[in-house]
């Protein structure tokens, strides 16, 4: 019975609209050469960045983010806390690698 809910959740959230929604980053992610590219991919697509609802990966990145940095909690609560275009650059560049160029939906979106 759990089995078949899991099945019928996953269904549900694997709708036209979020392949589509998908499709149109991942094809916008092609575009991305440069730092410069990430940052503002970062600010203008923040929806691209929890399409991966399933691996959870904003959560993920958050937590090898603070390990790379080497935050205390009040530094991630503060960072967690912040507009999405006011987080740091080196935490756009970061969470742009691991949740778009290498993350599970987007593998493969780099050339």
């Amino acid at each position: 019975m759990m089995e078949h809910r899991i099945r019928l959740l996953m269904s549900e959230n694997l709708t036209p609209d979020w392949s589509s929604e998908f499709e149109h980053y991942k094809k916008l992610s092609r575009e991305v050469v440069t730092n410069e590219d990430m940052i503002n991919f970062f600010n203008h697509h923040q929806k691209a960045f929890y399409l991966d609802s399933f691996s959870s990966s904003w959560a993920n990145m958050m937590d090898a983010y603070e390990v790379k940095e080497s935050l205390t909690s009040d530094q991630l609560n503060k960072l967690e806390e912040m507009q999405w275009q006011e987080m740091p650059e080196s935490l756009k560049l970061f969470a742009y690698d691991f949740c778009i160029k290498n993350g599970f939906c987007f593998t493969g979106t780099s050339s």
